[in-house]
C-alpha cells in the first residue's frame, strides 16, 4: 500500500506539473523564460502568486517557475546552469562552487521561528544531548544553524554526530537513524505528529538564516530589464498575499500541492522592498545582509566547506532593488 508521504510527494508533484505547464506560455517575445528555482518554503511563496496573478507578465518577463521537491537538489542545478536563478538560503549561495557564478538580487526573508530543531520523545531540552546523532545536511544553514544552537547552549560539537540527513526527511529519520534534526514546516508538523518536540528554533537567532534570489552572473550582464522586473514582480506578489491572505493562501496550496490550511507565514519575515533596502546596509548585526554573509562564510571557511575568499560587495547586488 503506498505511504501517505509518498502519495502527498507524488500529488504535488503532479499539481505542480500542471502548475508549470499553465504558465510556460509565450507573451510574444523571442526571450527564452528565466527559469527560476523554488522549494516548499514560506519565503519563497509569493512565486506561486506572482505567476497565478500574472505580475511577471505584466511587469514584462516571462518566467519558468521549477519547483524541487528536495531543496538541496536546486543549488548544483544553479551552479550548473541549469537555472538562471534560484530562491535559495544565503549560506548556500556563498558555497564555492555558486557564489563564484551568482549575484544576490534581494532577500525573500527572515527565518524567524520557521527552522527547528526537533528531537525524539524523551528529548525535551538541548541539555541531555551528549552521545545524541543529528541529522543535518552537511556544509549547509542547517549544519549552520545548528552549530549556533550547541554554541548558545555551551554544548561541543564533538559530542555529538552529524548524520546527513535532509530537512523533508526528518519526520521519519527520528527515532530511526537519528535522535534530533534541522528541519521547517511542514515537515516539523510531520515530525510532532510521531511524537517529536521542538527543542530549539530559529526565533532564538534573529537575522541567522537569510533566504535570497540569486541569479547567474551572465543573467544579470545580460538581461538586467529581467531581474528588474521580476524583483518588482516579487514585490507585488508579497503586497498581495500580505493583503489577501486567505487567496494567497489559495493560490499557494494549489501550486504546492498542500492544504490551504498549511499554508502560513507563522516564523517567516517576509522581506518587502522596503525591508530589502534596509538590509542592503553595511551594519554590525544581523540586520544588515553583509554582516550575516560575512558570518556564514567564516563558518564555511572554518569547516572546510569554501577555500576561496567571497568579495561581498561583488555578489550582493542591491541595483535592482533601486
Amino acid at each position: 500500500m503506498m505511504s501517505t508521504r509518498l502519495f502527498r510527494i507524488i500529488s504535488a508533484l503532479i499539481v505542480v506539473t500542471v502548475f508549470l505547464s499553465a504558465c510556460s506560455g509565450t507573451t510574444g517575445s523571442t526571450t527564452a523564460p528565466l527559469r527560476v528555482g523554488w522549494s516548499l518554503y514560506p519565503g519563497y511563496y509569493p512565486m506561486a502568486i506572482a505567476v497565478e496573478k500574472g505580475f511577471f507578465k505584466e511587469h514584462g518577463v516571462q518566467v519558468e517557475p521549477v519547483f524541487y521537491s528536495l531543496y538541496n537538489d536546486q543549488t548544483p542545478a544553479l551552479a550548473s546552469g541549469k537555472l538562471d536563478g534560484a530562491a535559495l538560503v544565503l549560506n548556500d549561495a556563498l558555497l564555492d562552487r555558486v557564489a563564484k557564478e551568482v549575484k544576490i538580487v534581494m532577500i525573500t526573508d527572515n527565518s524567524d521561528g520557521a527552522d527547528q530543531v526537533v528531537a525524539a520523545p524523551g528529548i525535551l531540552k538541548t541539555d541531555n544531548l551528549y552521545g545524541k546523532k543529528v541529522g543535518i545536511v552537511k556544509g549547509t544553514f542547517g549544519e549552520f544553524f545548528v552549530r549556533e544552537m550547541l554554541n548558545q547552549k555551551g554544548i561541543q560539537s564533538t559530542s555529538l554526530t552529524f548524520v546527513e540527513v535532509a530537512p523533508e526527511t526528518v519526520p521519519d529519520a527520528i527515532s530511526n537513524t537519528i535522535d534530533l534534526g534541522h528541519t521547517f514546516e511542514p515537515f516539523t508538523s510531520q515530525a510532532l505528529a510521531k511524537g517529536a518536540t521542538v527543542i530549539f528554533s530559529s526565533a532564538e537567532t534573529p537575522g541567522l538564516i537569510v533566504d535570497v534570489v540569486a541569479f547567474r552572473k551572465s543573467v544579470v550582464q545580460e538581461r538586467p530589464k529581467d531581474i528588474k522586473a521580476f524583483v518588482a514582480a516579487w514585490f507585488e506578489a508579497v503586497q498581495y498575499w500580505q493583503a489577501n491572505p486567505a487567496e494567497g493562501n489559495a493560490i499557494i496550496a494549489k501550486a504546492t500541492g498542500l492544504k490551504a490550511e498549511e499554508v502560513s507565514a507563522k516564523g517567516v519575515k517576509i522581506f518587502d522592498l522596503a525591508a530589502n533596502l534596509s538590509a542592503f546596509k553595511e551594519g554590525s548585526d544581523t540586520s544588515s545582509v553583509y554582516f550575516t554573509a560575512q558570518k556564514v562564510w567564516r563558518f564555511l571557511i572554518s569547516t572546510g566547506y569554501v577555500s576561496s575568499p567571497v568579495d561581498m560587495n561583488e555578489i550582493l547586488d542591491a541595483s535592482f532593488l533601486q
